[in-house]
C-alpha cells in the first residue's frame, strides 16, 4: 500500500517514527515552493452543486481530487478516508476557466528582447539596440513562450482569483512572433505548469519593435513580408529536402526562422491570424488560403459580422472579451463618430453570432489589466443573446477543444486536470465571487479581499455617496426606477446597478466634491448591449443629474437614498 492509500488521521501510528521523519524530511525538500509538506495531496469536496459542462449539473454532489486528478466525480459516490473534505454548501462548483490568449506570465517578457537573442547595444539605435537580425524585422517564428514564462508574473494570481486557471500564452512582438503554450497557472515553475507547447504559431500584421526606417513599413508591406517569407519556407524545405536525398548536392545553409515555419506548412500546427473588422477578417482568411495554411483567427471584434464566411471556411475564432470603451478622458461633450458609437453597442452582440452561426470560438482576454473584466465581459455576452451554456462552455470544453487539449482539461471528468473553482453562484453574475480555486489539484484559497470589498470609508472630504439609491430616469420610452447599491472608498466608488435589465456592476466611479459619476452597461432590449455614463450631484439625500446613453440620448435622472441609510 501506498503511503498516499494509509489514512490520513492513522499515519503517524502506522508508520514507524525513523521513517516518518524521513518521509517528512523528503517532502519538505521536494514539495514546491508555497506548499507545505504535510498537507496531503488528496481533496473531497461535498454538497456542492456542480456543473461538470459536459454533462448535466448535479445539484449536490461530490469531487475526489487525487495527485492533482479528478479520480471521481457523481452524486452519492464513497470519499475516500485519507481525503481532506471541504463541505461546498451553497457554493457552485465549475471546471476552470480558460483563457484562450493572455499575457499572464509574460508581461515582463513582452517588454524586453528575448534572452535567447539579446546581445550588448549596437549602433543602430535605442529602437533596435540589442535586437538580432531577425527581431529587427519581427522574424522570430522559433520563440517559445514557455521559455519567456515567468511563474512569478504578478497577473497569474489575479486570474486565479477570477477563476482562471488555464491559459494560451504567446509572444506578442514582431511579425512572425512565436509559438504558444498552454499554461496551467499554479505558479509553482515552468515544469509543472505546461500542459502543451508548441501550440500555434502566432502572426501579426502591425509594425512592432522595427525602427522608421526598416522594411516592413505598411499594412501592404507587411503582407507582402508574410508571403515571401513562407514562400522563403517552402523553397528552404525543398533544398533541405533535396540535400537529405542526393549527399551530393550542395548543402542549404542553415536558417532558424524559416525551419521554424515547416511544421505549419505541413499544416501541423495552426497559425493564429488577427483580424477585427470585416475587411480585416477576410484579408486573413485569404492570407490562410493562398499559403494554404491551418487557420485561426484572433480578435474578431466584429466577427458576427463574418459568422457565415467563418463557418464555411472551417476557421475557430479566439473571440475577443475587451469591448472598446469611451476613453475617460475624452470631454464627454464632445460628440462621437456613428461608427465609433455603433461599435461599442454592438460589440458584445459577436459571441451569440458566431454560436448561432455555428462557428466554434473560444473567449480571450486580449491582455486586460483586470481579470475580472474579461469574465464580466463575456457576461455581457451573455446579456447580448449568448446563450449561458455556451458562454461557459466556450470559457472551458470548446476552449479546450480548439487548444488541443480537451482529454485534459476544460471540464469535470474522472481522469481529467483537477482544474476547478468554487463560487458563491452563477459566474456570470456580477455579484458572484470566486473562494476557492484548484489548479493542477493544488488549493488556493483566495484571500477575504478578493471576495469581498473593504469596509467602506467615507474620508477625504467628500459627500458621502454610500447607501442604496433609487434612480427615477425620464427615458424616450417613460420613467424608468433603477437601484444603485454602492460602496465608497475615499473619492472611488463601486456597487451594482439593477434595472429592469438586470444587474451589473459599476466601472469607473468617483465622486469629488459632492458630484458623483459612473457607468453601466446595460442590456437592450433588442439585442446588444450599451453603456450608460452617469453624472449626478448629490444634497443630503437627494441626487440629481444626467445618464448619457450615446446614441440612444441622454436623460435626466433624480434620486432618493434609503431612508434607513440616512
Amino acid at each position: 500500500m501506498r503511503i498516499s492509500q494509509i489514512p490520513f488521521r492513522l499515519r503517524r501510528a502506522a508508520v514507524p517514527a525513523s521513517i516518518l521523519n524521513c518521509l517528512l524530511l523528503g517532502g519538505l525538500i521536494l514539495a514546491p515552493a508555497g506548499t507545505r509538506a504535510e498537507e496531503p495531496q488528496v481533496f473531497a469536496i461535498t454538497n456542492a452543486r456542480i456543473v461538470p459542462v459536459s454533462a448535466a449539473a448535479i445539484e449536490s454532489g461530490a469531487v475526489v481530487i487525487r495527485d492533482g486528478i479528478i479520480e471521481a466525480v457523481g452524486a452519492g459516490i464513497s470519499i475516500p478516508a485519507d481525503a481532506r473534505v471541504i463541505d461546498a454548501k451553497g457554493l457552485t462548483l465549475y471546471p476552470g476557466l480558460i483563457d484562450a490568449l493572455s499575457n499572464a506570465g509574460l508581461e515582463e517578457a513582452s517588454l524586453q528582447p528575448s534572452a535567447a537573442t539579446r546581445s550588448t547595444a549596437t549602433t543602430q539605435g535605442p529602437a533596435t539596440a540589442g535586437l538580432s537580425a531577425d527581431e529587427k524585422q519581427g522574424l522570430t517564428p522559433y520563440l517559445q513562450a514557455a521559455e519567456l514564462l515567468n511563474p512569478a508574473g504578478r497577473k497569474i494570481e489575479a486570474a486565479r482569483a477570477a477563476g482562471i486557471t488555464t491559459a494560451l500564452i504567446a509572444p506578442r512582438k514582431g511579425i512572425f512572433q512565436g509559438l504558444s503554450a498552454l499554461v496551467n497557472l499554479s505558479g509553482i515553475s515552468i515544469g509543472t505548469m505546461v500542459v502543451k507547447t508548441p501550440v500555434f504559431l502566432h502572426i501579426g500584421l502591425t509594425r512592432q519593435g522595427v525602427g522608421p526606417t526598416d522594411y516592413p513599413g505598411s499594412l501592404m508591406g507587411i503582407l507582402a513580408f508574410v508571403k515571401q517569407t513562407f514562400l522563403d519556407a517552402q523553397r528552404y524545405q525543398l533544398a533541405r529536402n533535396m540535400y537529405k536525398a542526393n549527399p551530393g548536392v550542395a548543402r542549404p545553409e542553415y536558417s532558424r526562422a524559416l525551419q521554424a515555419l515547416e511544421p505549419a506548412l505541413r499544416q501541423e500546427i495552426a497559425v493564429v491570424i488577427p483580424g477585427d473588422t470585416p475587411a480585416q477578417i477576410q484579408r486573413a482568411l485569404d492570407l490562410a488560403a493562398g499559403l494554404k495554411l491551418k487557420m485561426i483567427l484572433v480578435g474578431g471584434a466584429e466577427a458576427g459580422k463574418m459568422a457565415r464566411v467563418l463557418k464555411e471556411a472551417g476557421v475557430p475564432v479566439l473571440l475577443t472579451a475587451k469591448f472598446p470603451e469611451r476613453d475617460r478622458d475624452a470631454d464627454p461633450e464632445a460628440e462621437e463618430e456613428l461608427a465609433v458609437l455603433r461599435r461599442r453597442v454592438e460589440a458584445s452582440s459577436h459571441a451569440a453570432a458566431l454560436a448561432n452561426a455555428g462557428v466554434p470560438f473560444a473567449f480571450e482576454s486580449d491582455d486586460m489589466a483586470n481579470p475580472r473584466d474579461f469574465i464580466r465581459n463575456v457576461g455581457r455576452s451573455v446579456e447580448s443573446g449568448l446563450d449561458r451554456s455556451t458562454a461557459l462552455r466556450a470559457l472551458t470544453l470548446t476552449a479546450a477543444e480548439i487548444l488541443g487539449a480537451a482529454d485534459k482539461i476544460g471540464s469535470i471528468e474522472k481522469g481529467k486536470c483537477a482544474n476547478l473553482f468554487l463560487a458563491t453562484g452563477d459566474i456570470f453574475d456580477p455579484r458572484t465571487r470566486v473562494k476557492l480555486v484548484f489548479v493542477d489539484g493544488r488549493k488556493f484559497e483566495i484571500p477575504e479581499q478578493e471576495t469581498s470589498p473593504p469596509q467602506p470609508s467615507q474620508g477625504g472630504g467628500t459627500t458621502a455617496a454610500a447607501g442604496t439609491w433609487t434612480l427615477r430616469i425620464n427615458s424616450p420610452q417613460g420613467p424608468l426606477e433603477v437601484t444603485l447599491k454602492v460602496q465608497q472608498f475615499g473619492s472611488t466608488l463601486t456597487g451594482t446597478l439593477t434595472s429592469p435589465f438586470g444587474a451589473v456592476e459599476i466601472s469607473e466611479g468617483t465622486v469629488v466634491g459632492n458630484r458623483v459619476s459612473f457607468k453601466a452597461n446595460l442590456n437592450a432590449s433588442a439585442g446588444g448591449s450599451f453603456i450608460v455614463a452617469f453624472s449626478g450631484t448629490i444634497q443630503g439625500s437627494a441626487m440629481t443629474g444626467s445618464a448619457d446613453a450615446g446614441i440612444m440620448g441622454k436623460m435626466d435622472f433624480t434620486g432618493s437614498k434609503s431612508p434607513n441609510e440616512l
